[in-house]
């Protein structure tokens, strides 16, 4: 639609195929780009979908706006393995609502203030936002371990690699 609310959302193979507006609230109406999908279940490249059903996602806002995605959910089937799969939103968490920028900026608000003066400034529930918040924190602790095991890989791998001269002196 508007090169410049594509470059603003900045989503890969993504355009806003129309953007309206309510009273405080924008909601920008998504294309998904992309006709074919990887089956998670055999990684073989399926474009025919099963059914489409949108849905809202909540985003960062805009000018002070609320803003929602309405996102087309494709569900799509393989038939190397026979199987029905919903394609993958590399902006949002599998079952989530909410963009994963929306819940970092959450969870940045909630650390810098509390969940009650977020849950007013957000408009959303006390459980909402705790949700939100408790969501991200067990993601970035799986994100620490993951550097952890990484790290510590590495430097295992840097002794192997090291072992021969190590002996040599």
């Amino acid at each position: 639609m508007n090169f410049h609310l594509d470059k603003l959302l900045n989503f890969p193979n993504i355009t806003v195929e129309s953007c309206s507006q309510q009273t405080n609230e924008v909601y920008l109406k998504l294309c998904l780009l992309n006709e074919e999908v990887s089956c998670p279940h055999c990684e073989k490249l399926s474009s025919e979908i099963h059914q489409d059903r949108p849905i809202l996602i909540r985003d960062l806002s805009i000018f002070g706006q609320t803003t929602y995605l309405k996102v087309p959910r494709r569900q799509f089937y393989c038939h190397d393995c026979q199987c029905y799969f919903t394609e993958v939103l590399s902006f949002a968490d599998k079952g989530r609502c909410y963009t994963q920028r929306y819940e970092e900026s959450i969870y940045q608000q909630v650390k810098l203030s509390s969940i009650e003066q977020v849950s007013r400034v957000e408009g959303l529930s006390f459980d909402r936002i705790q949700g939100i918040f408790k969501h991200q924190y067990t993601q970035k602790k799986k994100q620490d371990r993951k550097k952890l095991n990484e790290l510590a890989s590495m430097k295992l791998d840097g002794k192997k690699n090291f072992a021969p001269f190590m002996n040599s002196h």
